[in-house]
């Protein structure tokens, strides 16, 4: 998605521009902002860094040659288009010089605007492959190798192509020595980049070469599927198992920085071979899940599997507890049905899938009194519960989850009531001329099925109900006035056509309007 920025000394001219490619729609533009002339053009950029930048030529203390001028070097990626008169081409030119893609003649049109941003847009997608092949010409051979391990992790039992066999040659002759060991990095809730793989990649070669084992242990670190950075160890017998969690623990506590929830490490046991390495990465997987249920540490080793012998999962009583406090959405009695069933104390008794499944319990039955509005997907309540580092965590977030989901609620309320007085005020404002619903729900910025209902819920009648019920009663009250003809109150009420009217009127009132007329 792509941000625009529109500089303009007039402010007039600069919301107009920003209205006329809202209009145009044009797909892969998320957010449009304004700047009243060059100075505050200059600031919003350097702190928006915007994809494109449409910006008038002309304007007082900071023109738009001198604004490309020096944003330029800057914001490398970022497109530029001049707004200008007929008589500025010669600054046009000269703006071409620092970077310009194109311009427009004012005023510009809605569809002429939406075309020029498409182009910058296509000009912007067009930089970024050829990027990406200028990237892809620099990779070296190590790079190369890292590229092909997730395929030899994820797709070992399936039969490999030449060239695929070629690369797992490749790999065999990097990876010289008989041991195995495979590592998976979290950096918490921060998406993956590429900045963390090379992060990993320089902080264990220098924990390596200060430990002197570069003879003894070779490493290729990589981006798997489940968007974590991996690291595949490749050690001599000469070097013991727990000199390599060693370094690993020393890199963590290095790429931590001070922080120390936002990177943990898991670490398998030690395998042989290539053929082992998906065995040893979904150890690794493993462990890295269930490390809510271990003792915060730098590293967690995979450990043979044990059995639960107690029974961990709330009774029923527990559960329906719960479910009563969740109803009324009574947050202190939520918190401390939490702190009781998810303490630290139990988590020797309780599973991964155990707990996954109260996680979710509690979530399902919050979302259940939201006005049957779930406020995120299944996904994301999974990706959320596999960022958690601790059981305090996830006791936080649950708890969090039901204040923010309370105070939701209420603020939901108070802006419906808004809502509904600003359509009620519109109705007012335009009933004398056709007013549909779908105008009134796009005013107020609002779905149209859920401002119809919202609607009816907080009046007592459909939107139309409520429109015809005003129309009739500012028809009666000009009823009295003997000098207007009934044609005419028809339309001062909205209705074009005087038999659409009196049919109305007597559906409303029983009669008609001119026999209502006689008994006033």
């Amino acid at each position: 998605m792509y941000t625009l920025l529109i500089i303009d000394d007039e402010e007039l001219i600069g919301s107009g521009v920003k209205a006329k490619l809202e209009r145009a729609n044009v797909a892969g533009i998320r957010d449009i902002f304004v700047a009243n002339g060059g100075p505050q053009g200059l600031a919003m950029a350097k702190t928006l860094q915007p994809n494109i930048i449409i910006t008038d030529i002309r304007m007082p203390e900071l023109d738009g040659i001198q604004l490309i001028k020096e944003l330029s070097p800057l914001l490398t990626r970022t497109k530029f288009i001049m707004l200008s008169g007929y008589g500025d081409y010669p600054y046009v030119r000269e703006a071409f010089k620092y970077g310009a893609l194109d311009y427009l003649l004012k005023p510009a049109s809605s569809d002429e605007l939406g075309k020029q941003v498409q182009s910058a847009i296509a000009s912007i997608e067009k930089d970024d492959v050829n990027n990406q092949l200028f990237e892809k010409n620099l990779t070296d051979a190590r790079t190369l190798l890292t590229a092909r391990l997730p395929l030899v992790i994820h797709g070992s039992n399936i039969a490999l192509s030449s060239k695929d066999s070629d690369s797992q040659q490749s790999l065999e002759a990097y990876f010289m020595h008989p041991l195995f060991a495979v590592s998976m990095l979290s950096f918490g809730n921060v998406t993956f980049s590429e900045e963390h793989l090379d992060r990993v990649s320089n902080c264990l070669e220098r924990c390596v070469r200060d430990a002197d084992a570069e003879q003894h242990l070779r490493f290729l670190a990589f981006h798997d599927v489940l968007g974590c950075v991996s690291l595949v160890f490749n050690y001599t017998n000469l070097l013991a198992f727990e000199t390599v969690q060693g370094l690993l623990s020393k890199a963590v506590i290095l790429l931590r920085n001070g922080n120390p929830g936002m990177l943990s490490a898991s670490l398998s046991q030690a395998g042989y071979g290539l053929d082992d390495l998906s065995r040893l990465y979904k150890q690794a997987h493993i462990t890295m899940s269930e490390r809510i249920l271990r003792e915060p540490c730098e590293v967690f080793v995979s450990l043979e599997p044990t059995s639960k012998t107690v029974a961990w999962l709330p009774a029923k009583k527990d559960m329906e507890e719960f479910k009563q406090a969740a109803e009324t959405l009574h947050v202190e009695r939520i918190g401390l049905w939490v702190d009781r069933h998810l303490s630290d104390s139990l988590r020797t008794q309780m599973s991964l899938e155990q707990l996954k499944s109260i996680y979710d319990m509690v979530l399902a039955e919050i979302h259940r009194h939201v006005h049957e509005r779930f406020l995120f997907e299944e996904t994301e309540r999974t990706s959320a519960f596999n960022t958690f580092h601790t059981l305090g965590e996830l006791r936080h977030y649950l708890k969090s989850y039901a204040a923010d989901t309370k105070q939701l609620i209420s603020e939901h309320a108070n802006l419906g009531e808004t809502v509904i007085t600003v359509a009620e005020s519109i109705v007012r404002e335009h009933y004398s001329r056709d007013l549909q619903l779908a105008e009134v729900a796009n005013r107020v910025s609002m779905n149209y099925s859920y401002f119809s209902k919202l609607f009816k819920e907080r009046t007592g009648l459909t939107f139309t109900a409520y429109l015809t019920k005003f129309r009739m009663e500012e028809a009666q009250k000009l009823l009295k006035d003997p000098t207007l003809r009934i044609n005419e109150i028809s339309e001062k009420v909205g209705y074009g056509n005087l038999y659409h009217f009196s049919r109305a009127f007597k559906n409303y009132f029983g009669v008609s309007p001119k026999e209502h007329r006689k008994t006033m």
